[in-house]
């Protein structure tokens, strides 16, 4: 017995199912292979049997069969034509099969082969091709009994062992379906968890990815902001009788400015973190831009004011946008701040909105001080830096990170372009409502 079964490892180990890639079509390379043997070593059992009992018709057609099988085998090993390879298969024994029935009798041996067809036939080619193949083959052979059962030359049947002989053949066929429809309701649930298994492995590689960006961006920003409140701090606790009053004062307006910068970091660095680990909600539904324009310049009037900034808004198209409101306000919000930031005195911001297929095109662009060319390359390539603004304004350095990762959950796409001493113009789309 453990021969035997090593010799049935070795057979399914040879099999060429490394050149397919769709599951089915390995398991019907490895199913075929086996078959193959199967149908050589049979047949072979029956050409020594026919040469020996002078049985000459049934030894040229097993003969051929052979020769036949191993073309079959050839376009299967060596040209991949698993398709074909499989229904000529079946076909071919059915064929076979048919001419044991309506030549052999029941009384000869090759008949008790047909008990058979149902495994290749269902395992190979599947549930409901099998049954339409089987279901061809037995009205095939029943329309040959009572057509020629007439005949001299047509064997003489014994009704009850083709009785028993159909039994034994309905219920190997119902075991070939069922075997495939079990295996098919398991492969089902195994590629689901598959499936599962690999969205799982891959979220779990964003979230590392992201636990990295975000240690990043706290060891470059938080060290930074924290460093120089402390290094003020110092100085005031240990100079602060020899300094005179205009330098206090002048440090504790830099210390509370450090506070709300603090405090605006924290805050961004809260949002980028619930964003990366998905405990931010996404409920994303058509809206009208207009309104969020409005309430994001009326949250930034006192900046502009302060900088004596001309701001217009000319949208070419009041239609609705599929997303989530407030990912876009924060989105505007970051990128209108930005644009103030980095605007002179007396400059000019801009919001323009128009239809560009089925998206809708926004700029925010400013006449600001601009950014250089390594500056635009690390903000396209979302790498996490910061700037002081025309009057000295800090950032936290993830604005623009965070906007484009609402954007990238809001099918969304950004583009910066700028130029050193001329400004800044930052392009973001969203999808309009079907």
């Amino acid at each position: 017995m453990k021969h035997l079964v090593k010799y049935i490892n070795l057979i399914v180990s040879a099999a060429d199912s490394n050149s397919y890639p769709n599951f089915e079509d390995k398991k019907k390379s490895i199913l075929l292979h086996v078959f193959s043997y199967l149908f050589f070593f049979v047949l072979i059992g029956f050409v020594i049997y026919n040469a020996i009992a002078g049985d000459y018709e049934f030894l040229i057609a097993n003969s051929l069969a052979i020769i036949i099988g191993g073309i079959l085998y050839y376009l299967y090993r060596e040209r991949q034509m698993l398709e074909f390879v499989t229904m000529f298969f079946v076909a071919t024994i059915m064929l076979l099969t048919t001419f044991f029935v309506q030549t052999g009798g029941i009384d000869r041996t090759g008949l008790y082969f047909a008990v058979l067809i149902p495994l290749p036939t269902i395992l190979l080619i599947g549930r409901r091709k099998g049954l339409v193949m089987l279901m061809i083959f037995v009205s095939v052979n029943l329309l040959g009994i009572i057509l020629f059962e007439s005949q001299d030359w047509y064997p003489n049947y014994n009704m009850e062992k083709g009785f028993r002989l159909g039994i034994v053949f309905f219920l190997i066929s119902v075991m070939a379906y069922s075997n495939e429809y079990v295996f098919g309701f398991l492969y089902n649930k195994i590629s689901r968890l598959s499936d599962s298994l690999i969205k799982s492995q891959q979220s779990y590689k964003n979230l590392a990815v992201n636990k990295e960006h975000f240690v990043s961006i706290v060891s470059n920003n938080l060290s930074d902001h924290i460093g120089s409140f402390a290094g003020i701090a110092n100085l005031l606790n240990d100079e602060y009788d020899t300094l005179r009053e205009d330098q206090k004062r002048e440090l504790i307006r830099s210390l509370a400015n450090f506070s709300e910068q603090n405090y605006r970091l924290m805050r961004d660095l809260v949002k980028w973190s619930t964003n990366a680990t998905g405990t931010i909600v996404y409920e994303p539904r058509a809206i009208k831009l207009e309104k969020v324009y409005r309430d994001v310049i009326s949250l930034f009037n006192p900046q502009i004011e302060e900088k004596k900034l001309s701001f217009f808004l000319k949208a070419k198209s009041n239609s609705e946008v599929f997303a989530d409101p407030d990912m876009v306000g924060a989105i505007l919000r970051i990128l209108v701040s930005n644009a103030i930031k980095f605007s002179k005195e007396g400059g000019e911001v801009k919001i323009y909105a128009e239809e560009d297929g089925d998206n809708m095109r926004i700029t925010v662009s400013d006449t600001g001080v601009g950014m250089s060319e390594e500056n635009l390359l690390r903000v396209n390539s979302s790498v996490a830096f910061s700037t002081p603004g025309t009057m000295e304004e800090a950032g936290t350095g993830i604005g623009l990170i965070l906007a484009k990762e609402f954007l990238q959950k809001n099918r969304g796409a950004f583009l910066a372009e700028s130029k050193l001493g001329v400004g800044t113009k930052i392009t973001f789309t969203l999808p309009l409502v079907d």
